[in-house]
């Protein structure tokens, strides 16, 4: 006799955010959307899906403390951060 089969997991509760990407990192997320499509089967490849594999993946391989320096020591430009007063 086999043992009974596992529930499927639970899928985690998700949070909308806004996330800012340059035109390049926009336009790659389109390209793997339109990959995930032309696949068969099909696959939706969200640009939230990716968003949710890059943190993973960044979580995995770098502290806290190791993502907060790269930021640190990427260059910006002036200005930029913050929302447009009005």
């Amino acid at each position: 006799m086999s043992a009974p089969a596992e529930p499927p997991a639970k899928a985690p509760d998700l949070r909308k955010v806004a996330v800012y990407l340059d035109e390049d990192q926009d336009a790659a997320l389109e390209a793997l959307r339109y990959l995930g499509t032309s696949q068969r089967p099909r696959l939706d490849v969200s640009k939230s899906a990716v968003v949710r594999l890059a943190m993973k993946r960044l979580l995995a391989d770098l502290s806290h403390e190791e993502i907060v320096r790269e930021i640190k020591d990427t260059p910006t430009t002036p200005g930029a951060a913050g929302r447009k007063r009005r």
